[in-house]
């Protein structure tokens, strides 16, 4: 059984390669260019857990903000960014930090200091900062596909009966599969293979196959003369209905508006 540790410790390693992979490593290095704020990612904690995204102001009027970044629908990550003020400083926005510093028997010495820090504190127009935090919310979601993505990945510390299973998978989605007939393709008894095979993925066999299917769906509807009925049938649904229903609830959103707004991205790029 996977205890609440290691499963804690598994996802804090798959954060730490997500925060390493070219993708954001890349952007976190324009984002900053570009808007002159710091971005990190790190894991969802339970006790702060945020499904939104959070814009906090401290008591010196410094803003951060947390934006969730989700496999699926679930928030896995934070990035987090800020560490500005969206108003100018002046004696009267000092006043409330002086005091609790005050407060929490600081010395003069010490409060002077702060109030140096405070004063050197950017400051950016609000407009800015929102705009800056359109750009970080639509990454989450590409970030998000990029995390679903490197579920289904090899790892090197799998079973080989899960990567037989998982290549088998692959190269037959467009069929109907069940447990007992992979299980049995990879020559494992269904017993082994659902416990195998949950342990090492974390997904059940069933939410690996709709999610897979759903990633292969993604892929052919780039093709704009696709038609979304063919697609769900070319992936292996048996109706469209469930097809639509997993792919919202998989993806966040219907196919029709995942195509849209793929089409939007493609036409910002060229335009750009």
């Amino acid at each position: 059984m996977q205890t609440i540790a290691s499963k804690h410790n598994g996802q804090q390693r798959f954060i730490e390669t997500l925060a390493e992979s070219d993708l954001f490593q890349q952007y976190q290095h324009a984002f900053h260019t570009l808007t002159g704020l710091p971005l990190s990612l790190r894991a969802q904690e339970d006790e702060e857990f945020v499904e939104e995204v959070v814009t906090c102001k401290g008591i010196a009027g410094v803003v951060q903000t947390y934006v969730p970044v989700r496999v699926g629908k679930t928030p896995v990550a934070l990035m987090e960014t800020g560490g500005v003020r969206l108003e100018a400083a002046n004696a009267e926005t000092f006043a409330p930090l002086a005091t609790a510093l005050i407060n929490d028997d600081r010395n003069a010495h010490e409060v002077r200091g702060a109030q140096v820090h405070f004063h050197h504190v950017p400051v950016m127009e609000p407009a800015r900062y929102r705009a800056a935090l359109a750009i970080l919310k639509s990454f989450a979601i590409q970030l998000g596909e990029c995390a679903h993505r490197m579920l289904f990945a090899q790892a090197t510390h799998e079973p080989q009966a899960v990567k037989n299973a998982k290549i088998y998978i692959h190269a037959h989605l467009p069929e109907q599969m069940t447990l007992e007939s992979v299980a049995k393709a990879v020559n494992v008894s269904p017993f082994h293979f659902c416990k195998i095979f949950k342990r090492a993925t974390g997904l059940t066999f069933t939410d690996f196959v709709n999610r897979a299917r759903v990633e292969k769906a993604k892929r052919m509807l780039m093709r704009p003369a696709a038609r979304i009925t063919e697609v769900a049938y070319d992936v292996g649904f048996q109706s469209l209905s469930h097809f639509n229903r997993s792919f919202r609830r998989i993806a966040n959103e219907s196919p029709t508006e995942y195509r849209g707004r793929m089409k939007a991205d493609r036409g910002m790029l060229e335009a750009a």
